[in-house]
């Protein structure tokens, strides 16, 4: 076995360079403030209650100043204070919001909504609520995205926890005891996606203060910083790229199964170039495997995807990659492999890898109070590796988790490039999650949003067309 260690990898903001995005983006502004016809204004559309609408606008004046950072804690480092959402510095942009571009939702019409007896119903008959208020901020008042607050009435009944605080593993778990999944915030994130506009979900008690899961400047860090990517539709932040290395595509294939669980799953393909700009592909329902249980592609099926996810990525930048990087959690059946490699050959690819990036029950520690480094290597075969995506960060000189961060495994299928490389690119893609301002997510970009968007997607019917931008999945 080997060890070794891959630096942090940094991200590009508008004025310099930092490992974190708070810290970037504070010292440095967004990246994209190096355009010049840059869009700096945003128009926000605001459905709810008529007290929830009025609290909300509260915290977006608070949010425009400086809030500092959480004082308390063995943490401090971790902590950044937040600049204020506002045109002198960080985001360099304002939101832009009134009464003209609020859509206040009727006590009596929840009422109503909350005495139907069939839960499902009563789920869907709430997104119905919702959604034909989005349609209308989104066609008539040309908002650039929508902030939907849940009222506190929907908890427990509409809605039950948070799925966006899960983890991956947890998601896939999540609704298993039924039988048609109805969930409000999938089914809503479907249902917007006949209007051009991207929308936020925001809880009713995530507005207060008594509400002690973050603190005020992580709240607006990650609040503001959604918003703005989903908004925008542009970059707050980049990763540094070897300018004279070959242009990279990163494409990650997964699946996902039916509301029902029943019926075969589907294939599709995240696309993301160097700087993290991603487009969702949805492919066709795939066959399981009849010894382990597992969804794969046929040599077709492999061959069409990703020679339409190249085809999107040459006409979103205007050549075709240098190389492209495979990233799936399973293993590459015989036949897909093949689909893969004939659709780079075809377009004229010769360089490429493909990685199983997977979870693991190794675990290694160290003879001290912290787990091991974010970016420990362990190389256990030329083809085996372990991966600390999570874990102690030298220059925090701390863990910023709670739990023992468990890492993943990077299996080498095939590859051009030596597994430092590789493995720097995963430890650099976990950054890309511009849901958040958290520097290290466990997953790469390519894996971490496949069963967000799966999840979303087997709402739609076949004849829908799903939209290609992550921001309507966030």
């Amino acid at each position: 076995m080997k060890a070794d260690y891959i630096q942090e990898p940094f991200l590009l903001f508008g004025e310099g360079k930092s490992i974190c995005p708070r810290e970037g983006i504070a010292k440095f502004n967004v990246y994209d403030t190096v355009i010049e016809a840059r869009k700096n204004q945003l128009l926000l559309g605001i459905i709810g209650i008529e007290e929830d609408i009025e609290n909300l606008k509260k915290l977006l004046k608070r949010f425009e100043s400086y809030i500092p950072a959480k004082s308390e804690g063995k943490q401090k480092g971790l902590f950044k204070s937040f600049p204020g959402f506002n045109q002198d510095n960080g985001f360099c942009a304002k939101f832009i919001y009134d009464s003209n571009y609020e859509r206040i939702l009727s006590p009596n019409d929840i009422k109503e909504i909350l005495k139907e007896r069939n839960r499902d119903k009563k789920v869907l008959d709430a997104v119905e609520l919702f959604a034909e208020n989005i349609g209308f901020l989104s066609d008539i008042k040309n908002c650039d995205v929508i902030i939907c607050i849940v009222p506190k009435s929907f908890e427990g009944k509409i809605v039950n926890k948070n799925i966006d605080d899960e983890s991956v593993e947890q998601i896939a778990e999540d609704n298993e005891e039924t039988e048609l999944e109805v969930n409000f915030r999938r089914a809503l994130k479907a249902r917007a996606m006949r209007y051009n506009t991207p929308i936020q979900l925001l809880r009713e008690y995530v507005m207060h203060d008594s509400n002690k899961s973050q603190d005020a400047a992580t709240k607006a860090w990650n609040f503001c910083t959604a918003l703005y990517y989903k908004g925008l539709q542009t970059i707050p932040w980049k990763l540094e790229i070897d300018e004279n290395r070959p242009k990279v595509c990163f494409v990650g294939i997964g699946f996902y199964r039916s509301r029902d669980k029943t019926t075969i799953q589907t294939s599709l393909a995240q696309i993301f170039n160097e700087n993290g700009k991603g487009v969702i592909l949805r492919g066709t329902p795939v066959v399981e495997d009849k010894d382990d249980r597992k969804p794969h592609l046929s040599l077709e099926q492999s061959l069409t995807l990703l020679k339409e996810a190249l085809i999107k990525y040459k006409f979103a930048t205007g050549t075709m990659p240098g190389r492209v990087v495979l990233h799936k959690t399973s293993k590459y059946y015989e036949d897909e492999l093949d689909g893969f490699i004939q659709a780079m050959q075809e377009l004229g690819i010769s360089e490429y890898d493909i990685l199983t990036v997977k979870e693991t029950d190794l675990r290694f520690f160290r003879n001290n109070l912290y787990p091991p480094v974010r970016g420990s290597m362990f190389s256990l075969t030329e083809e085996r590796h372990i991966l600390y995506t999570r874990g102690s960060v030298h220059q925090y000189q701390t863990y910023p988790g709670m739990y023992i961060p468990a890492p993943l495994e990077v299996r080498i299928v095939s590859s051009v490039s030596s597994v430092k490389t590789v493995c720097k690119e995963i430890l650099g893609l976990t950054k890309m999650n511009w849901n958040n301002t958290q520097f290290d997510n466990k997953y790469p970009i390519t894996i971490g949003c496949a069963r967000r968007v799966g999840e979303i997607m087997k709402y739609l019917e076949e004849n829908e067309q799903p939209k290609e931008s992550y921001a309507f999945y966030m």
